[in-house]
């Protein structure tokens, strides 16, 4: 058996085994494929590539249509990708492999096996050439019936089970942001709040009137003195820890931040150019930052996390998206970005805000966490099905069930048959030709 497999197979009664080159056909895809770049965002035909959409794009050309009959199963051979295509379709871009299980192999099952196969990842190198090394178990058809059967039960339960997750997961992620709202509202801290007022004492203020603000800068990588773990370096893919930036990829030496901007711990850095605009962490000690990003570094009387927490606020956020240049690149530069609003009130009452939503988010902190705890046992329970549905062990067996063997040598059989048929065939016309 192929190593690939996440379990060994002890193979049930009526059971046989066949390699993978003995159990699809590879169809052919010379001269009917197309590039993303020809895709239509609407068409007559579906387009299915080696994406993660179930369908990339439409065209037009009938020409271009896969032949045979769907069902498919389609490997994306760069991406590892797996589609079960019930429909009529054209090809899009390279790396689409369309896979046709023969007559003793049930496509759905022949599907859910090609889940069960642990691939290497080699980036965007092919992969087809892993799948084509593994051994399928191959149970009775009409056992394989109902195995699919099996399976696509248990799994439509799994799956409400996890949509009901997903779902927990996104009123998560708007009670966040109505938490935030709420605290700069002064709903969090004021029981008496006239919708559209401030609350009494407080005021809004530019950025640069509660703290100084920074560009960051990249010294020369030309000099590899620079460079050296002595320091963070922070970049925008190093804000995705939030309020709890602790590290960065890349550091600076002691001569490297001389070159740098210094920015000391509990800063707030905000990414102010690129697709990630808005991007906000609290970082929790001083170091340099690169030019896609400013920094605010609030002055004694403010709170640090206040401004922290205000700055990832959905009022703050937006002022970002409508005050950065509308181009391809947005960008926000410092002379903009210093004359955005927050609110401000007094020391005491940011820190009683402070503390109100660190105890709220840590409640969604706790509750996120099971929810991806139960997420990740849902993805365990679903591998522990196909395995089951492998080994014999997810559906009786039938001892009335035709053997899978006797099932392979009457299709072996038929071919030959077939083969004898096609040859007498043509030596009959050639006898006829030269008579």
């Amino acid at each position: 058996m192929n190593e690939d497999l996440k379990y060994k197979i002890m193979l049930p009664g009526g059971w046989a085994i066949v390699s993978f080159a003995e159990s699809c056909d590879k169809i052919s895809l010379n001269g009917i494929k197309i590039k993303q770049k020809q895709y239509l965002t609407e068409g007559k035909y579906p387009v299915v590539d080696q994406g993660q959409a179930l369908i990339g794009g439409y065209f037009d050309d009938e020409k271009l249509i896969v032949p045979g009959k769907p069902p498919y199963v389609i490997f994306g051979d760069h991406t590892r990708v797996k589609k079960y295509i019930n429909f009529r379709f054209i090809a899009g871009a390279d790396g689409v492999k369309v896979l046709k299980p023969f007559a003793f192999l049930n496509e759905k099952l022949f599907f859910y096996f090609l889940h069960c196969i642990k691939l290497p990842d080699k980036g965007y190198a092919r992969h087809l050439q892993f799948l084509e090394k593994t051994d399928i178990p191959l149970p009775p058809l009409s056992e394989q019936h109902r195995i699919v059967a099996k399976i696509e039960e248990l799994f439509s339960s799994l799956d409400k089970g996890i949509e009901s997750l997903k779902t927990a997961q996104q009123q998560l992620k708007i009670y966040r942001q109505a938490v935030l709202k709420w605290a700069f509202e002064g709903k969090l801290s004021n029981k008496n709040i006239v919708e559209g007022e401030l609350p009494d004492g407080w005021q809004n203020k530019k950025i640069n009137e509660l703290g100084r603000v920074e560009t960051g800068t990249t010294p020369s990588k030309k000099n590899p003195n620079f460079y050296s773990d002595e320091y963070p370096f922070y970049k925008p893919t190093d804000l995705n820890a939030g309020n709890n930036v602790v590290s960065s990829t890349d550091g600076l030496s002691e001569l490297g931040i001389k070159e740098a901007r210094f920015v000391p711990a509990s800063s707030t850095l905000v990414t102010c150019i690129g697709a990630t605009i808005g991007k906000t962490g609290f970082i929790k000690k001083g170091g340099g930052f690169n030019q896609q990003i400013n920094a605010i570094i609030p002055s004694k009387e403010h709170n640090p996390k206040f401004i922290y927490y205000q700055a990832v606020s959905p009022d703050f956020q937006k002022q970002i998206q409508n005050n950065a240049s509308a181009t391809t690149l947005p960008i926000l530069n410092k002379g903009k970005f210093e004359n955005l609003t927050m609110v401000c009130c007094l020391p005491e009452e940011q820190q009683t805000i402070v503390a109100e939503i660190e105890s709220r988010l840590s409640v969604c902190d706790k509750i996120e966490e099971s929810i991806e705890h139960s997420l990740k046992q849902a993805e365990a329970l679903r591998q522990s099905i196909l395995k089951k549905a492998f080994e014999g062990k997810l559906v009786p067996q039938d001892p009335n069930d035709e053997p899978a063997s006797v099932l392979l040598a009457r299709i072996k059989a038929e071919r030959e048959s077939n083969k004898a048929e096609t040859l007498r065939h043509r030596q009959t016309k050639k006898k006829k030709v030269h008579s």
